[in-house]
């Protein structure tokens, strides 16, 4: 979007100057403050700054000391006049992004790409030392609605199913973490979280190539049967089934990330206040399981209207099985119970 005229945002101002301003993506900017307020970064990249709003509002509402890179000249001219209004003095740099990262390292890295970040990772993964955030807004590549997308731009096979914003996730933080071993490091998962049209994660980096190696065991695939709804996960390292229960064969979605989506002890320190807080709140309550369960997939399966998702929560949890909402759905739920026995508590209520 080409916004006009001074834009308020966080705590900060800018203006666009005919430079591309996405206010659609501020709830994403909002987020990230609260994050960033919880990370010991020190030099942080804003490798794609557009306007250089998110790299503003890091420096103003985070105290992290930016560096801001665009290869459109006229982009950087808008930063440097952003930093003046906010009156912020910092490194600006005129390149492509790819080239800046593989020429200099950084403690932490930012991708906020139009779409894919593939062509940029390679470079961020060299470059990041300590952290590095990913924003991917194709989503359809991600999630299998595109299919020879996904496996032309992450070597992933994926298609469409009720828990497609899972899928999505699941193979970025996939593509990030493999991306990183190749030089001999390592990520955990601090918070990631999907929402409307893009896909946002934050992961820690460290150092090891033993650790390097061991990601794999929390890289595999997604079995998944389009016949009953059953599914389950395994990692690379181990077999892999044909044919589920019911008689039916299996669908094979991956590779892909089969780990913790958030740090539980991350997530807790997180600032819980407004909207922001509202999706923090529900990921600390999330439960660690893959996949998550679409109500009204289920019902139409079953042929039933659909109940309360609470209290197909609270059977669920009264019988012994662990149950929660999830961050991708108002209409979604995680729990461990097998599909038999979620179709068996659906119909009885």
């Amino acid at each position: 979007m080409w916004s006009v005229g001074l834009i308020h945002e966080g705590m900060v101002k800018i203006e666009t100057n005919g430079v591309f301003y996405n206010s659609k993506m501020r709830f994403c900017r909002d987020a990230d403050m609260v994050v960033f307020r919880n990370l010991d970064s020190r030099i942080y990249l804003d490798a794609l700054a557009a306007t250089g709003i998110r790299g503003i509002r890091a420096t103003i509402e985070a105290g992290f000391t930016v560096e801001f890179n665009d290869i459109d000249p006229r982009a950087v001219e808008v930063i440097k006049k952003n930093l003046e209004l906010n009156g912020i003095k910092a490194v600006v740099h005129n390149e492509d992004a790819a080239i800046l990262m593989r020429r200099k390292k950084y403690d932490h890295v930012d991708l906020d790409p139009f779409g894919s970040p593939v062509e940029f990772l390679e470079s961020a993964c060299y470059s990041a030392r300590r952290y590095i955030s990913v924003t991917a807004t194709d989503t359809a590549a991600l999630c299998g609605s595109a299919t020879t997308s996904g496996l032309r731009k992450y070597s992933t096979y994926a298609v469409k199913t009720e828990y497609y914003h899972e899928t999505g996730l699941r193979v970025l933080i996939g593509r990030i973490v493999s991306t990183l071993t190749k030089y001999d490091k390592f990520a955990e998962v601090l918070v990631s979280w999907a929402k409307e049209h893009y896909y946002r994660v934050h992961l820690k980096i460290g150092r090891s190539s033993k650790k390097a190696g061991e990601i794999y065991e929390k890289i595999g695939y997604i079995f998944h049967c389009r016949k009953c709804g059953n599914r389950f996960a395994k990692s690379v390292f181990e077999a892999e089934p044909c044919e589920c229960d019911c008689g039916s064969r299996f669908i094979r979605l991956g590779p892909l990330w089969i780990g913790e989506l958030h740090n539980a002890d991350f997530v807790k320190k997180l600032d819980k206040k407004g909207e922001t807080g509202k999706l923090f709140e529900t990921i600390e309550g999330e439960l660690e399981t893959i996949t998550y369960y679409e109500l009204h997939n289920l019902t139409r399966m079953l042929r039933v209207s659909p109940p309360p998702i609470q209290r197909i929560l609270e059977k669920l949890i009264d019988e012994g099985y662990r149950a929660s909402r999830t961050r991708f759905s108002g209409t979604s739920f995680k729990t461990d119970a097998n599909i038999d026995e979620i179709k068996r508590i659906i119909l009885s209520l």
